[in-house]
């Protein structure tokens, strides 16, 4: 999903936030199979591939939705806690004011983890019942600037958004790196303009800011 990562991880997977453009919620309607959450125990005996690379915790789910458990949040991050494989683990979510009951847990295992979430606009966002973008780049932002955390942003699905807006957002959070595609597959969103797009690239890139156009834009990179 990322090319950030070298690899994906799905010890929970399923999520509560219904968003209707989901690839992972797609295929589990085409399956016939349920989208709540899930444990998967059998995940937790997973050789870890010790390679340096970014491992994406929850890429068929969202571990840190409100309907996961408690408890198998933790089990997950003591097994990374444990974990002795030279590798980061991003933690993804559309809610990270949920990283903050964890954050003694997460505080420990600061060197292992980034915390990452979505921004696919600055304005509302009908097509989920996710904690709109405001409040998950407020969160990050406060995660990064107050407690230190590495932080990763995918902007995508990209809908139309406010440039100045997105710019003081991707600002306060300061992102290791950031994802950048459109909706590929569904159409739930609104396409922003080019030359917004174009705008995001060149003060990402005026910034120093790390970013990866997804196939869908790379015909917009210089």
């Amino acid at each position: 999903m990322f090319k950030s990562v070298g690899w994906t991880w799905n010890p929970i997977a399923g999520c509560t936030h219904g968003c209707k453009y989901c690839w992972a919620k797609s295929l589990a309607d085409r399956w016939g199979k349920p989208f709540e959450p899930q444990l998967r125990e059998h995940f937790f005996k997973d050789r870890m591939p010790d390679d340096n690379s970014w491992i994406f915790v929850g890429s068929m789910g969202d571990t840190f939705c409100n309907g996961v458990p408690d408890e198998w949040i933790y089990k997950l991050l003591n097994f990374v806690e444990n974990c002795t494989a030279d590798n980061k683990f991003l933690l993804q979510t559309k809610n990270p004011r949920r990283f903050t009951h964890f954050k003694d847990t997460l505080s420990s295992i600061k060197d292992k983890i980034i915390l990452g979430t979505t921004l696919e606009t600055t304005y509302e966002t009908p097509w989920s019942t996710a904690p709109s973008t405001y409040a998950r780049s407020l969160q990050l932002g406060y995660l990064k600037e107050y407690e230190g955390f590495k932080t990763f942003l995918s902007l995508e699905p990209l809908s139309d958004f406010d440039p100045k807006t997105m710019f003081m957002w991707i600002d306060s959070i300061k992102p290791e790196a950031i994802e950048i595609g459109l909706e590929n597959y569904t159409h739930f969103t609104i396409h922003p303009p080019n030359w917004k797009i174009v705008a995001l690239i060149q003060y990402l890139g005026d910034e120093g800011y790390e970013y990866i156009l997804k196939d869908n834009l790379s015909h917009l990179q210089k």
